[in-house]
């Protein structure tokens, strides 16, 4: 893995890993570009792009403002931007794809979200789709009318008492805090709705990088992204061509346990995108990469990959 910085539009220094295969530059296959999860950093995805090098893939990943190495101290982590984080994070993405593209001419480009990081990139996908060559949505969500409202507005009271950078406690209490409910009490843990594999979770979620707590503009311009990125009017930008993958476990929270994933899947039909495939993984979290059946997770990214691009 080797690590450089970007300097965006606005003159904030992105931190963009990348994961090279062993032949040249002409032999590259195809490009994926993963945009991560909150409170999380894009190195934790060493191990699905060492995968894919093998398999001639080259792969970028950024650590989004607030986040990882682009936050650069403990005191940055889980702020985004002062002002509209959520739109300067896709101009993020959209600076990544452009430069990546440029240095790799006429590959195909796969961007990969999870979490956070998919409504990143369903937002993306919503202004620049004919930019990229497919999309994969990990451990998404779809429309829940009126969550990203109520979100932003209790955010933006929060901001306004406490300040924009104050930790935002209770708002992880009461969007997080739920996600544990149905995990078994012998087994339960801060991080268990994540993955089965208590194992490697302690190895990959582990340092400052990792789980920290996000300020309440971060959930003020999470809940700014949620109310926008589902409205008909935007969703109907999405290239009617681009092939979308959906995976997630089917004891992800995130998704409701798979309801609102499959209401977005559906929707992105009824609005003309033919090309969609959903893969449930039974009995998985929210992190499909870093489960206990990992190795099935990354034959079948890849294998669908092959087969759509």
């Amino acid at each position: 893995m080797e690590t450089q910085f970007l300097k965006m539009s606005d003159g904030q220094n992105i931190a963009l890993h990348s994961w090279l295969p062993n032949c040249s530059k002409e032999k590259i296959k195809k490009i994926i570009i993963i945009s991560h999860g909150m409170a999380e950093s894009a190195t934790r995805y060493s191990d699905f792009a060492e995968y894919l090098n093998k398999k001639g893939y080259a792969v970028f990943a950024h650590d989004h403002r607030g986040h990882g190495e682009t936050a650069g101290t403990v005191e940055n982590l889980g702020f985004l931007a002062e002002e509209n984080g959520f739109k300067r994070v896709v101009a993020d993405l959209v600076g990544i794809v452009d430069y990546v593209t440029d240095s790799f001419p006429a590959r195909k480009i796969i961007l990969l979200g999870h979490s956070f990081g998919s409504f990143i990139a369903q937002s993306y996908i919503e202004y620049f789709g004919n930019d990229i060559n497919a999309c994969i949505l990990s451990g998404t969500a779809g429309p829940r009318f009126g969550l990203g409202s109520l979100l932003k507005g209790i955010a933006s009271v929060m901001c306004l008492i406490f300040g924009k950078k104050s930790k935002g406690r209770f708002l992880t209490l009461l969007t997080i805090g739920p996600y544990n409910n149905k995990i078994p009490k012998k087994e339960k843990t801060p991080t268990s709705w994540l993955s089965r594999d208590a194992q490697y979770l302690n190895k990959s979620y582990n340092g400052p990088y990792y789980g920290f707590i996000c300020t309440n503009a971060f959930f003020k311009d999470l809940g700014t992204g949620l109310s926008i990125i589902h409205k008909k009017k935007n969703l109907k930008k999405i290239p009617k061509k681009l092939p979308i993958l959906f995976i997630t476990g089917t004891q992800d929270p995130v998704g409701s346990y798979t309801k609102t994933v499959k209401k977005l899947a559906n929707i992105y039909r009824k609005i003309g995108i033919k090309n969609i495939t959903e893969i449930y993984y039974d009995g998985a979290r929210h992190e499909p990469i870093n489960e206990i059946n990992r190795a099935e997770v990354y034959e079948d990214i890849f294998n669908w990959i092959e087969q759509r691009t």
